[in-house]
């Protein structure tokens, strides 16, 4: 045997002459073969001014020196190509390629390894089947390359769970992500069994609700509210079912004005019996109408025993009520700054001295929708200053001839524009005022149509019509 069994390097023979020169090739060849990095293998003709040490895999078709040396690997050498026949599992560095071949099964390939990816990995922890990956440190990077980065963390089926669960001593104390449905949570627990949800969000709406309430914002409605009164009822109730009312309006009007109502509605409903009236100090926030209703049968059954205040430009509308007060100076209905009050059907009883039915001092506009029942005097059952009462087609039914000063007035160019009306019934005292520039227009009524004993007057440009 005369050469090495791998790289075919030759050897010094016993009583061989100049045995330099086998010593040398064989240097030669294990500088060719060692680390072996080549230049190219697709150069098909010998460099015309090679470097020494430089080789080649040469390939099919090479023509020149390299003619019949395919896949062999040709190196410079002492002026010369000299050239090596690979054998299986050599390695070798293609460097216009940036690429690792193996000579396999005959021909160079590019070189393949079988990895073993670990099922688990513990970075100074242990993992476990369930949690594979397991890291303990004082704090976990995730940077960018080059432009943004995303966690992402993806669940099977939208009834499985995908979240991030924060947790005191292995006890779980907060939670946010898909847990048990497509919507985004974030929950807490005192306990790490019992959950509560503190935020849900809608992933058809992106609406976002707060189940457990929220302090420092305003609910927000996605529809209209509706709560109860009752006589009796609570306030530290909910309201909002008519098993559990609130005792008063004033309770309710102040939970109506702490929520978003989005332009929603909402409607207080009093159950028959006797209460206080309420302030309304201004528009829902969100907008919408405030529905003010009692018994719209018969509103008799449902009695305000001191007055309904509207201020700041609120929106309602009032129906199904009676009110009666026997206190001076406390108007039924008194209507503020901006105000749009519509009236549905109302029934009205006397009032303190000094007062009036419906009454106004500031621009708003009042409607009534629905026919008038009156059982009881006032001042005045409409005193409209700056303002204007609108009615079309409505019937003023008096009974037992309830006394006024004056039954309707308009000042401070306050208009009273009641479109074909009827009266039933009689009243006694004036039958209007219109001053300071003030209009009660029936559109051609005589001055004796609307109800009292004596006749109405026009002073200080005062229209009646």
């Amino acid at each position: 045997m005369d050469a090495t069994d791998n790289l075919n390097l030759p050897y010094i023979l016993p009583a061989q002459a100049q045995k330099h020169v086998t010593h040398n090739e064989a240097l030669k060849a294990l500088d060719a073969l060692l680390h072996l990095a080549v230049l190219s293998r697709s150069t098909g003709t010998p460099p015309a001014s090679p470097v020494a040490g430089d080789r080649y895999i040469v390939p099919a078709g090479a023509t020149g020196e390299w003619a019949g040396q395919t896949k062999a690997v040709a190196a410079w050498q002492d002026g010369a190509w000299t050239f090596h026949a690979p054998r299986e599992g050599w390695l070798a560095q293609v460097a216009d390629e940036n690429r690792l071949l193996v000579f396999k099964a005959g021909d160079w390939l590019p070189a393949a390894f079988d990895i073993a990816v670990a099922d688990r990995i513990g970075i100074n922890a242990t993992a476990d089947a369930t949690n594979r990956l397991a890291v303990a440190a004082p704090a976990s990077l995730f940077n960018n390359e080059g432009a943004g980065h995303q966690i992402k963390v993806n669940k099977a089926n939208a009834g499985d769970t995908a979240s991030l669960l924060f947790q005191t001593n292995w006890s779980g104390r907060a939670e946010m992500g898909l847990a048990g449905s497509d919507a985004f949570r974030i929950k807490v627990s005192a306990d790490g069994s019992a959950f509560n949800d503190a935020l849900v969000a809608d992933p058809a709406t992106g609406r976002v609700t707060f189940p457990a309430g929220v302090q420092g914002m305003r609910p927000q409605l996605a529809a209209g509210r509706t709560y109860y009164v009752s006589t009796g009822g609570n306030d530290g109730n909910s309201g909002l079912t008519a098993g559990a009312p609130f005792a008063t309006l004033q309770k309710a009007i102040n939970e109506a004005h702490k929520l978003d109502t989005a332009g929603y509605d909402v409607t207080i409903e009093l159950a028959n019996g006797s209460y206080a009236g309420a302030t309304v100090p201004r528009a829902l926030p969100g907008g919408g109408t405030l529905f003010i209703k009692g018994n719209e049968t018969t509103p008799a059954s449902v009695v305000l025993s001191s007055g309904l205040v509207f201020g700041s430009g609120a929106q309602a509308r009032v129906s199904g009520i009676r009110i009666a007060i026997a206190t001076d100076l406390v108007h039924g209905l008194s209507v503020g700054n901006g105000v749009s009050l519509r009236l549905g059907r109302m029934e009205y009883g006397a009032v303190g001295a000094n007062a009036d039915h419906i009454f106004c001092d500031n621009p708003c506009q009042i409607v009534l929708e629905d026919n008038v029942a009156i059982t009881g005097g006032a001042r005045r059952h409409m005193n409209i200053g700056a303002g204007v009462l609108l009615a079309e087609g409505r019937t003023f039914t008096l009974t037992g001839a309830p006394a006024f000063t004056q039954f309707a007035a308009a000042r401070n160019c306050g208009a009273v524009s009641l479109s074909n009306p009827t009266v039933s019934g009689s009243a006694t005292g004036s039958r209007y005022l219109a001053e300071t520039n003030g209009v009660i227009n029936t559109f051609g009524k005589a001055a004796t149509f609307l109800p009292g004993s004596t006749a109405g007057t026009t002073p200080s440009g005062g229209i009646y019509a």
